[in-house]
């Protein structure tokens, strides 16, 4: 199934050349009630990256006109299932040795950065998933989220604490179902688990969501598997003109030669 995203020749050039896609972090997005979402004093928006598509293969005037506007935006097209698969046996995360063998859309290197962890969790299947989803559109983000973090004092100075991470990025209000957006989304947490003995595991996460600790970076990227990128499908803006194709096409010629350039259907219909 192939879905689309709309944006501009400088980021196509970034993905061809670097086989890459962007995560933007959740309080960074142009929607700013998503982005301030908080649960328990916790602002779990920090903590979420997302890649933004739909799986309309009608051309949007809005999304064109937001987010790829003028001649230099193009619509690209890609399998839904684009990640690249990186094969590990026996992986050693955080000094800590398993047994077996896995495939997963992240390089091994990722799991052992001692100051984050990225949620390994990739499915692709559920359009209801927690890697990937489609955004429901509701009346208040708010009274979705507020209660995705819960804490249970215990005694002592101690407490539980439950959160429903999948249910962030989840949302949006009904002002945006124009988009007919589906996602990404990636959690990362403020610590890594394997660099924190199991008695304090609990411990070092609730302190760190607490405490909104800081991450210490706002964009995240995800390898594209190259047979995957080499078919992608690219659109050219209504406003396109002789050299804004003369550029996309010597990105495919040097990058994806087996690339798919299209005219916009809305060409002669729209100025935007």
């Amino acid at each position: 199934m192939k879905i689309y995203h709309y944006t501009s020749i400088d980021s196509l050039a970034l993905i061809l050349k670097n086989k890459t896609l962007l995560f933007n972090r959740l309080d960074c997005v142009d929607d700013l009630e998503e982005g301030a979402v908080e649960s328990a004093g916790v602002k779990l928006g920090k903590y979420t990256f997302v890649s933004c598509w739909t799986e309309s293969s009608e051309e949007s005037i809005p999304l064109w006109k937001m987010y790829a506007g003028d001649g230099m935006g193009v619509r690209i097209g890609l399998e839904k299932n684009m990640f690249k698969q990186f094969y590990i046996e026996n992986p050693q995360w955080g000094g800590q040795q398993m047994l077996g063998r896995i495939w997963q859309p992240l390089p091994p290197s990722e799991f052992n950065q001692k100051d984050y962890f990225v949620l390994p969790s990739f499915s692709i299947d559920r359009e209801d998933g927690f890697f990937y989803r489609r955004i429901q559109y509701v009346d208040s983000v708010f009274d979705k989220t507020c209660a995705t973090v819960k804490i249970t004092p215990t005694g002592d100075g101690k407490a539980d604490a439950s959160m429903a991470l999948g249910e962030i990025g989840r949302y949006k209000h009904k002002r945006w179902a124009f988009q007919e957006e589906t996602r990404f989304a990636l959690h990362i947490f403020p610590f890594n688990p394997f660099f924190t003995s199991v008695d304090n595991i609990s411990s070092v996460a609730l302190q760190s969501y607490l405490q909104n600790k800081e991450l210490g970076f706002t964009k995240y990227f995800m390898h594209l598997d190259e047979k995957v990128l080499s078919n992608i499908e690219i659109t050219l803006s209504p406003n396109a003109n002789d050299g804004h194709r003369a550029i996309v096409e010597a990105l495919t010629q040097l990058y994806a030669p087996s690339a798919t350039i299209n005219d916009s259907s809305l060409g002669r219909l729209v100025k935007l």
